[in-house]
């Protein structure tokens, strides 16, 4: 573990495999490197929730297993071996699932999550599990039950959200590769504010079985790593065996582009803040800077890549605000799923049964609560199923995917790029992360990468600076095209700074 390969640089899962080739100690070596980096900075970072006690001893039997792919000659499976830190959204046998709500805490599942049960199939390690907002509701990572959740470059900030938890625990070295969830912003948030990569694969290509639900119409899982090719890997573990295509939507969409150009569409109207005070306004400067110096640097660096501007009068209002009011189905769809979750033959304990019995038990955090939580407690008629105004939002959503669609096939473009937030993630105490560009892709079920693009200058409490994420949508089912042109992005920018 003291050898210079081991601190030149961060390990990857691919350099992490090359090392096992030589030495299989290495497995339970890295898990002692990671539960120690744990024990000295999770008091403060408050990333974990759970950590997994026998996370060692299976690394310890995973060595055994090592030894005997390399006398053989064999390929490791492919997370073999490889710690995973999952939100703790993710039902796990071993584990409980909390949902980063108090009342929760003492949840049990007979099975896995069907995404868990194939990351144990590919080789996986489940080191522990993070805190995330409350019910994954909101994006500063704010729960009963894990606290608030710090940003590893800058304290006095938050880590973006719901998945903070998760992009706190990797940006600080806390494991090698995670799993999040995305109802609106959720995978890209924390790794725009927390200087990694969080990938939300088109809707339906992963599973969301056992995953605590929020919204049926919005959820995603996902991965998130510290490079685009380790996300890479890890979504080659998560997809669904069927490849999650099953749905009505136009799949001409999954035929790339011909010839070698990549051309990349820049979503102005994505890069104004709308606040009026002078902090925001100077803090989306710094983000307009970073991310247009980023796109152009691409843009000279890849011969093959252009830029096309795209003025917000060629397109419909893809306002957040316009988006979130006519849109959003989180308040309509939350109470139904969660209580279907909660009475479900996959839960074998739990307190609580429905949304009412935790909202009676006053065992969660109201300053981490959002509308989607009371909605259907104080209105069921309005925010319910059967109701004309949640049949209004999905009609304006198939209305939206269509306006989407019209734009990359008028301009020919393979992928979209803006800035994931127009400010940096708000100061430890505000309730919510606003400025998020996130809910294009949340609705339209778009695949969506965010890589990290800079850094903000640095400060007393920033050292490095704080992180700006770069956010690419492309088509629909695009998922490996997608990560494809994040690569190339990411090879050129080398965003990643390592902070412990």
């Amino acid at each position: 573990m003291d050898s210079p390969a081991w601190q030149a640089e961060e390990m990857t899962i691919t350099k992490f495999h090359e090392l096992l080739r030589v030495d299989p100690s290495i497995g339970p070596e890295l898990v002692k490197k990671y539960l120690e980096a744990i024990q000295q900075h999770d008091g403060t970072l408050k990333a974990l929730i759970t950590i997994n006690s026998r996370a060692l001893e299976t690394a310890i039997e995973k060595a055994t297993e090592t030894l005997t792919y390399n006398q053989t000659n064999k390929p490791f499976p492919l997370l073999h071996s490889v710690p995973i830190i999952l939100k703790d959204n993710y039902s796990t046998t071993d584990l409980p699932t909390s949902a980063g709500v108090q009342a929760l805490q003492n949840l049990r599942t007979k099975d896995d999550s069907e995404v868990v049960s194939q990351l144990r199939a590919a080789g996986a390690i489940i080191l522990a599990k993070a805190n995330l907002h409350e019910f994954a509701l909101q994006g500063t990572t704010l729960s009963s039950l894990g606290g608030q959740t710090l940003n590893p470059y800058d304290k006095a900030r938050t880590p973006g959200g719901s998945s903070g938890g998760t992009g706190a625990a990797l940006a600080a070295n806390f494991g090698l590769a995670g799993c999040g969830t995305d109802t609106m912003n959720s995978l890209r948030s924390p790794a725009s504010a927390c200087g990694i990569v969080g990938f939300r694969p088109s809707t339906g290509r992963v599973s969301c079985v056992g995953v605590v639900p929020v919204s049926q119409t919005q959820d995603v899982a996902g991965p998130m790593g510290k490079s685009v090719g380790d996300v890479r890997i890890l979504y080659r573990v998560m997809k669904r065996p069927d490849g999650g295509e099953g749905d009505s939507l136009d799949t001409s969409e999954m035929i790339p582009r011909t010839g070698r150009q990549v051309r990349i569409g820049v979503l102005e109207a994505y890069f104004q803040d709308e606040s009026v005070e002078s902090e925001y306004i100077a803090e989306n400067k710094i983000v307009q800077d970073i991310i247009r110096s980023s796109l152009n640097s691409v843009q000279e660096q890849d011969a093959d890549i252009v830029l096309v501007p795209l003025a917000p009068s060629s397109h419909p209002d893809w306002s957040y605000g316009t988006l979130f009011a006519k849109g959003d189905t989180q308040a309509f769809e939350f109470k139904h799923y969660l209580d279907e979750f909660l009475r479900s033959a996959l839960v074998s304990s739990t307190p609580h049964r429905s949304l009412e019995s935790i909202a009676q038990s006053g065992e969660f955090d109201l300053e981490a609560m959002t509308h989607v939580f009371s909605a259907a407690l104080e209105d069921p008629e309005t925010f319910s199923l059967m109701s004309e105004a949640y049949r209004s939002r999905l009609e304006y959503i198939a209305a939206l995917k269509e306006s989407v669609k019209q734009c990359f096939d008028r301009y020919d473009i393979d992928a979209l790029a803006y800035p994931h937030q127009t400010q940096l993630p708000v100061k430890i105490g505000a309730k919510l992360q606003s400025g998020r560009n996130g809910v294009l892709a949340a609705l339209t079920g778009r695949p969506a990468i965010c890589i990290p693009a800079g850094w903000s200058p640095k400060t007393a409490s920033a050292v490095l600076g704080v992180p700006v994420g770069l956010e690419l949508m492309g088509r629909r089912w695009g998922d490996d095209e997608l990560l494809d042109i994040a690569e190339r992005a990411e090879r050129i920018l080398k965003g990643r700074v390592a902070i412990y």
